[in-house]
């Protein structure tokens, strides 16, 4: 008992840490996943949408990007940082091995 009265404030101390981290743990696990790129010259959302909107309509990826940005219109400002939406895409090993074959990349 003496060593946790002389010993409080390493208690504390330790408390906090754990706190911390399950707060740390909490808040990565809820935001969403993006890739941030540098905006360049002819850069637009359109065109950005084709390379990078895997399986989704582009527009619904438009409105994504728009929204993980906080951006009311589409123009883009040359050298500004855009986050884009990861697409997680479902593979299937046969198809990749099919068009590997076929050449089809």
């Amino acid at each position: 008992m003496t060593f946790i009265k002389n010993n409080s404030y390493l208690l504390l101390i330790f408390a906090l840490c754990i706190t911390f981290s399950f707060m740390g743990t909490k808040k990565i696990g809820n935001e969403p996943p993006f890739e941030e790129i540098i905006v360049s010259e002819g850069d637009t959302l359109w065109g950005l949408s084709v390379y990078y909107s895997e399986n989704i309509p582009n527009k619904e990826w438009i409105q994504k990007v728009m929204q993980l940005n906080n951006l009311s219109s589409t123009n883009l400002q040359i050298g500004d940082d855009l986050k884009m939406p990861i697409i997680k895409k479902i593979r299937d090993k046969n198809m990749d091995i099919a068009k590997l074959v076929s050449g089809d990349n």
